[in-house]
C-alpha cells in the first residue's frame, strides 16, 4: 500500500521539540498529486551598509566561468556554484548615504515617487501568503539623515517602516491568528454572522449609514477572500505553535543570526515570499565590540581620511562579518528542502551595497551578488564583468521581468540587464592605450592605468602604471582625492598632471592639478 506525506511534515519530540524532515520521495508524489508543478519563487534582499574597501572586494581578471573570488568573498566561497557575481554595476561619481539606500532597490537616487522593486515583486507574489512582505533591519532610525534608514518604498515613494526585534517578528509571523487553521475557521464563522447582521441592519439604515455599511461589507469580503486564499495555499500545514521563539539577543551577532533564521523560516513556511533586510543603516554608527572593534562603523568606513592600519583592520573585520552573515543565510536556505531542490534553488537573494569605495561614496563597481537559481530564473556559478558601467535600474528591470512584471522602464533604465539567465553579454575588455610619463621641473604628467594600492599599510596611496617603467606613486591629501574623484577612475586609463618629487627615478605626485579619462566620461558630481 502506497502513502504520501506533505513536504512540511515535522518530527515531534518531547518538550515541544520540532525537527523539519528532509525532502523525501514520499513527499514528491504528494506534490505531484496536488498538481503543483512549480514551487513559488521568493525574493530576499540583504543590504550591506557603508560600501567596501575596493582592493579587498573587487575581482581582477578571470572570465565568466574561470575566476578567483576576492579575499572578502572567502566566507561564502563554498557557495560559488549558487552565485551570480555582477561587476561594473553603477555609474556615478559621488553618493550621499541616503541616496545609496534609495538607489539600492529603486534604481536611481532621483526615483523617489514610485515603489522599490521589492514592493512591486510583493504585489506579484504575496497575494496568497499571510504576510505580503517583511521589511527588517538591525539598526534604529538615523534622524539626522532619515533616508539612510530605508531601502523599501511604497507606491508613492514613501519609506516603509522596518522591524528589528526577532522575538516580535516571530510572534507576528507564527502567533498570528491567521497562521492557525482553527483560528481562521473561527474567524470565518464570525464573519458569516457579522455579514448577516450587517445586511439586516442595512435594510433599516438611512443613505449615509448604508454607504458606511457597504464599505464595511467590502472589508469583510476582502477578509473572506484572504482567508480562503490562505486555506488553499496550505500554510497551515506547519504547526506554528510548536516553533521555537528566538531567545533575547545578547549582542548584535545574536540578533542578526536570529533574524536570518527567521528569514529562512518565514520563506520555508510560505508565511511570506518577499523580505528585505538591512544589516545596518547606510551610514551605520554601530560598534562591533564583540569583534574587538571599538570604533563606529561609519568612522572606519572613511578609511582614507581616518587612515591608520588599526582602523583599516577594524573596517575589514566588520566587512568580513557581513560576508559571514551572507554565508550563514545561504547555508540556512540550502538546509530547507523545497520540492525537488532546496529553498535557495527557489529563491533570488540580492546581496550588496549602494556604493563602492566606502570613503569617497563612489557609485561604481558597487558590490552586487545574486544567489539562488530563482526556480530557473538565474544561471549561477558565473562572474559577469560588463563592458561598461551599468545603471542599477537595468538590473532591477531584469529582476522584475523574471518575476513576471513587464515594465518599459524603471528609474532611468529603459532596457533590462542581459546575462542573468545565461543570455549573451558584452564582457569587459580594456581598450588599447599608450602609457608614458613626462617630467618638467616639479611638474609630472603621466598617462596610464590608475589603481589603488593593495598594501594595507598604504591604503591611501594610488599608482599610475606605465609600461616598461616604475609606476608613478600618487600620495595626496583628502581634498585632491575627493575633488578629482580618484576612486571613480581606478582601473581605467587616465592622464594625470600634478606636482611632486623624484627620488632615484621613482616619481611621486603629492598635488593633483588635472585629471582626464582617456575613454570614460566625467563622473557626476551631484550629491547622488
Amino acid at each position: 500500500m502506497s502513502w504520501n506525506i506533505d513536504r512540511r511534515t515535522f518530527l515531534r519530540g518531547s518538550a515541544g521539540a520540532l525537527l523539519p524532515l528532509p525532502f523525501l520521495n514520499l513527499m514528491e508524489a504528494s506534490e505531484k498529486r496536488k498538481n503543483d508543478p512549480k514551487p513559488p519563487v521568493r525574493f530576499i534582499t540583504l543590504f550591506k551598509p557603508n560600501g567596501v574597501h575596493p582592493p579587498s572586494w573587487n575581482i581582477e581578471g578571470g572570465s565568466e566561468f574561470d575566476f578567483r573570488m576576492s579575499p572578502m568573498m572567502k566566507p561564502f566561497e563554498k557557495h560559488r556554484d549558487d552565485l551570480l557575481i555582477l561587476d561594473q554595476m553603477g555609474d556615478f561619481g559621488f553618493s550621499s548615504h541616503a541616496s545609496s539606500t534609495r538607489r539600492f532597490l529603486s534604481g536611481h537616487h532621483t526615483n523617489s515617487r514610485t515603489a522599490s522593486i521589492d514592493q512591486l515583486i510583493a504585489d506579484k507574489v504575496g497575494k496568497d501568503t499571510p504576510h505580503r512582505s517583511l521589511e527588517l533591519t538591525t539598526e534604529g532610525l538615523f534622524p539626522n539623515q532619515i533616508g539612510c534608514s530605508y531601502i523599501s518604498y511604497d507606491q508613492k515613494g514613501n519609506a516603509i517602516p522596518r522591524e528589528s526585534d526577532p522575538q516580535l517578528i516571530f510572534d507576528r509571523l507564527f502567533r498570528n491568528p491567521l497562521s492557525d487553521k482553527s483560528k481562521r475557521k473561527e474567524m470565518s464563522s464570525l464573519l458569516d454572522r457579522v455579514r448577516d447582521d450587517a445586511k439586516s441592519l442595512n435594510r433599516k439604515a438611512g443613505k449615509e449609514d448604508r454607504h458606511t455599511l457597504d464599505e464595511y461589507l467590502s472589508v469583510i469580503r476582502e477578509t473572506e477572500k484572504r482567508l480562503k486564499s490562505l486555506n488553499q495555499a496550505g500554510v497551515s500545514k506547519v504547526d506554528f505553535s510548536k516553533l521555537k521563539r528566538p531567545e533575547a539577543s545578547v549582542n548584535l551577532n545574536d540578533q542578526v543570526t536570529a533574524m536570518l533564521d527567521l528569514i529562512a523560516l518565514a520563506c520555508w513556511t510560505d508565511s511570506t515570499r518577499c523580505i528585505t533586510y538591512m544589516l545596518g543603516n547606510s551610514n551605520s554608527r554601530m560598534i562591533f565590540d564583540f569583534l574587538g572593534v571599538k570604533e563606529q562603523h561609519h568612522y572606519l568606513s572613511h578609511f582614507f581620511r581616518n587612515f591608520s592600519r588599526h582602523n583599516l583592520e577594524g573596517l575589514l573585520k566588520i566587512n568580513q562579518w557581513h560576508m559571514e552573515k551572507f554565508d550563514y543565510l545561504l547555508t540556512k536556505l540550502k538546509s530547507y528542502k523545497d520540492s525537488n531542490g532546496s529553498l535557495l534553488d527557489n529563491s533570488v537573494v540580492l546581496f550588496g551595497s549602494g556604493m563602492g569605495h566606502s570613503d569617497n561614496h563612489t557609485v561604481k563597481r558597487i558590490p552586487v551578488i545574486l544567489a539562488g537559481k530563482g526556480g530557473g530564473m538565474l544561471k549561477t556559478g558565473r562572474y559577469l564583468r560588463y563592458h561598461e558601467n551599468q545603471e542599477l535600474g537595468r538590473l532591477h528591470l531584469s529582476l522584475l521581468k523574471g518575476f513576471g512584471i513587464e515594465l518599459d522602464k524603471y528609474a532611468k533604465a529603459t532596457s533590462p540587464l542581459p546575462g542573468l539567465d545565461g543570455s549573451p553579454i558584452k564582457f569587459f575588455k580594456e581598450k588599447p592605450f599608450e602609457s608614458w610619463v613626462k617630467v618638467q621641473d616639479k611638474t609630472i604628467t603621466v598617462q596610464g592605468r590608475l589603481r589603488m594600492s593593495d598594501n594595507l599599510d598604504e591604503a591611501k596611496v594610488f599608482f599610475v602604471d606605465v609600461k616598461g617603467k616604475s609606476s608613478v606613486r600618487v600620495e595626496v591629501r583628502f581634498g585632491d582625492f575627493h575633488r578629482f574623484n580618484l576612486a571613480y577612475h581606478c582601473g581605467t586609463p587616465i592622464i594625470l598632471t600634478g606636482t611632486g618629487s623624484q627620488d632615484n627615478g621613482n616619481l611621486r605626485i603629492t598635488k593633483v592639478t588635472e585629471l582626464n579619462s582617456l575613454y570614460g566620461k566625467k563622473p557626476g558630481t551631484l550629491n547622488g
